[in-house]
Parts: C-alpha cells; sequence; structure tokens
C-alpha cells in the first residue's frame, strides 16, 4: 500500500494497488486456450478488482466475448479495436457514461447492470451507442437512470437497433409511443438532469449510500483483509489492528453504540418475540457481517465496525435466528423471549399434516454467521400458548431436549 494526499493535504487515504489487465493476467485467464492470445475468443476477467481497461485491444484483437462484470471499472475504454467483439458484460462496476464503443462493429450484446449511469449522462450515453448499428441486447437495469418512469421509452426511441432492453422485448407499438413522446421526454430529462446535478452538489450521499466512493471503499478493505490473510500464510507479521470496543463501558455497564451509523430498530413481531433489524449497505457482502446474540444485548459488526445493542428483557439467545434479505440488504435477528418461552409447552409430533408448515419460506432471505450465548439452533417443533390464568398439568408432558 502507498499513503498519498488528495486534494486538502489533512486528507489521507489508502491507495491499493489494483489488479491491472498484463499480458500474464491474460495467458492465465485463458488455459482453455493453451495460453495462446492471438486467436483468443473469449476471456473472463471478473472479481479481479481491475479498475482500468487496457492492452486487451493490442493483445486479443479477436476477441468475441469479453467478462469483465465486478471489478471498480471506472470508463469503457481502450475497446474500439475489438472489432469482432459480440458480448461485452461489465455489470457491477464503476461506470457512469457509456462511450468508447464506435468502433466494435460486431457488439451485439452491452450488460451494464449496477452501474452509475445517472440522469445527467444518460441523453450523451444513448447518442453514443447510436453509431453502434449491431447492438441488439442492452442491459441498464439497477442504475439510478431506471428511477426515471421514462428511462425505457427514452432509450427505446434513441436505438432503433435495439431488439431488447432489460431482457423484454420492444414490441413496434412500443417504439412508435416511444417516438412520439420523445420531445417532451427529452425535456422532461433535461429538467430532471439538472435538478440532480444541483442535488449533488448542494447534499452529501448518506452513511450508507451505495456510490462510487463507497463502493471503492468497500473493495479496499477486501484487498487489506486479503493482503493481511497472506501475510499471515506466509508467516510475516501483521499489523497493528485497532482493538475492537469492548462489551462493558468503563461503569461496567452492557455498552450501547453504533460505530457505523446503521439505521436499526427494535421491534416486536405476532409472537412477542423480539425482532432488530439493521440496514446495512445493499450491496454488502455477506461474509464481512458477524452476529453475537446474548441474553441480554446483541453485537453486530459490520466491515468492523460494531453496533452493539441493550436488550429490553431477557432472551433466549440460543434460539434466536439471523437472516438478511437479498433485496435491501437489511440484517433481521429474531430473538425469542426468555418469559415468553416458559409460557409455552412444546407438542412433539411424530407426524406433521401435509398441510401444515413449520418453516415460513424465506424467499428473500440469506443466512449469516451467528454467535449466541450457548449453541445457537432453530427448533422446528410448533408451540402451544398457555393463557395465564390457565393452569395446566404437565405431568404428561415429555422434557425439552
Amino acid at each position: 500500500y502507498q499513503r498519498r494526499v488528495q486534494g486538502d493535504s489533512t486528507q489521507n487515504c489508502l491507495r491499493l494497488n489494483m489488479v491491472r489487465i498484463t499480458e500474464d493476467l491474460v495467458r492465465k485467464r485463458a488455459e482453455h486456450n493453451e495460453g495462446i492470445l492471438a486467436d483468443l475468443e473469449e476471456v473472463s476477467l471478473h472479481q479481479f478488482e481491475i479498475e482500468r481497461i487496457e492492452n486487451l485491444d493490442k493483445m486479443c484483437r479477436h476477441l468475441r466475448i469479453l467478462y469483465l462484470q465486478n471489478n471498480i471499472i471506472g470508463k469503457l475504454e481502450n475497446l474500439s479495436r475489438l472489432k469482432e467483439l459480440d458480448y461485452l458484460n461489465v455489470a457491477l462496476n464503476n461506470i457512469s457514461m457509456i462511450e468508447g464503443l464506435e468502433g466494435c462493429e460486431s457488439l451485439r450484446k452491452l450488460d451494464l447492470t449496477v452501474n452509475f449511469i445517472d440522469l445527467e449522462h444518460l441523453e450523451q450515453s444513448v447518442r453514443n451507442l447510436k453509431v453502434v448499428e449491431s447492438l441488439r441486447e442492452l442491459f441498464l437495469t439497477g442504475n439510478p437512470c431506471e428511477s426515471w418512469e421514462g428511462c425505457r421509452a427514452f432509450v427505446v426511441a434513441h436505438l432503433p437497433q435495439l431488439a431488447t432492453l432489460n431482457s423484454k422485448e420492444i414490441t413496434p407499438s412500443e417504439r412508435i409511443t416511444a417516438l412520439q413522446n420523445l420531445p417532451q421526454l427529452s425535456l422532461e430529462l433535461r429538467q430532471l438532469a439538472e435538478a440532480n446535478l444541483l442535488k449533488k452538489q448542494t447534499e452529501s450521499p448518506g452513511a450508507d449510500a451505495y456510490t462510487k466512493e463507497s463502493r471503492l471503499k468497500m473493495y479496499r478493505e477486501l484487498a487489506e483483509e486479503k493482503a493481511a490473510k497472506e501475510k499471515a500464510q506466509r508467516g510475516e507479521p501483521e499489523a497493528a489492528k485497532r482493538e475492537p470496543l469492548s462489551v462493558y463501558n468503563h461503569n461496567g455497564e452492557i455498552r450501547q453504540c453504533n460505530e457505523g451509523k446503521y439505521e436499526f430498530h427494535i421491534d416486536e413481531d405476532e409472537q412477542n418475540n423480539l425482532v432488530v433489524s439493521l440496514h446495512c449497505p445493499k450491496f454488502l457482502d455477506t461474509s464481512m457481517i458477524d452476529v453475537d446474540v446474548q441474553p441480554l444485548y446483541v453485537r453486530m459488526v459490520v466491515k468492523g465496525k460494531v453496533t452493539q445493542l441493550r436488550l429490553p428483557e431477557e432472551c433466549s439467545a440460543d434460539r434466536s435466528r439471523a437472516e438478511r434479505s437479498q433485496i435491501t440488504g437489511v440484517l433481521k435477528l429474531t430473538i425469542p423471549k426468555v418469559n415468553q418461552s416458559k409460557r409455552r409447552i412444546a407438542l412433539q409430533r411424530s407426524v406433521i399434516p401435509p398441510s401444515v408448515s413449520t418453516v415460513s419460506p424465506q424467499t428473500d432471505l440469506a443466512a449469516v454467521h451467528t454467535h449466541t450465548g450457548t449453541h445457537a439452533a432453530t427448533d422446528p417443533r410448533p408451540f402451544l400458548e398457555i393463557p395465564d390464568n390457565e393452569e395446566v398439568d404437565e405431568s404428561d408432558v415429555p422434557p425439552l431436549c
């Protein structure tokens, strides 16, 4: 790593030595072609933390398929000499404008999913694509410009060569309507673009906003962790790390803190379980989240930053459940209360009717690494609520496992 100053001399940042597209790297990724580059037609360079597209137009002039997704590329460049390029995938990068493709005479499919093409660059981007007459499929899903309702019609009207946009076929009637509305759409876009630029100049993004800068920071943190692991494997001494915040403060009380400044909520569900929600960055890898549930507090570490909350009453840590939404990125902890569980009788059934499901489907939730006060487990057995004023003879009830 090299430390350098950007702008104000008081602001220091770590500049990582990101991976560059070199001949050695491309040869390693061309094993299917015996490392020969002269006639290489397909290469995959995804998830390499690449910042720039370079050298491919000199080394691999016959490329037809190029995978560059999930890097931190900020600009489409050095591609115009790839006359035979048919499919370019640059999804999940830091691209804010479509450009530099005027020489790609064979380009048929372009994937720009989840980049940073915003309203102020949309008009110029589609104008730059007009010259790519071979283009048939375009993907813009997840870009900021997609928040505008007129985005699809504007693109369809400007690019008559397109057959599909975001995997949806463009019908003749849709194209006619888009062309009829183009003057109004163009005026609306320019007004929105000006307002959007003014907003960016006058307002700062939130702490958990998904921006180019936050994405670079995330990649640098991942690269830092990777470098530390490689050093450990080589037996090199690891640089001193900041000590994580202790559970208790100087008064011996359970500490409450939110280092990452993430939005959080503590609620109750219909079963009177405590539900803790933490709004983690949407695109953050789940491997960077660690959860520790204890009877009196919960501790969540996101990218090394601690959010620790005292629970309003004692809970059953060993029966807690941690999930994360794949759509919103929100971390959700469901924690049963101790007093609540004492009022239940577990009914062990040998046969469950087919119509009864003991586990609710969580189609948009992903598992999160969790620690608890004892061994964490999810008990699938159904429970029967017992009213407070009803006496229960538990002599025939088998002991809980």
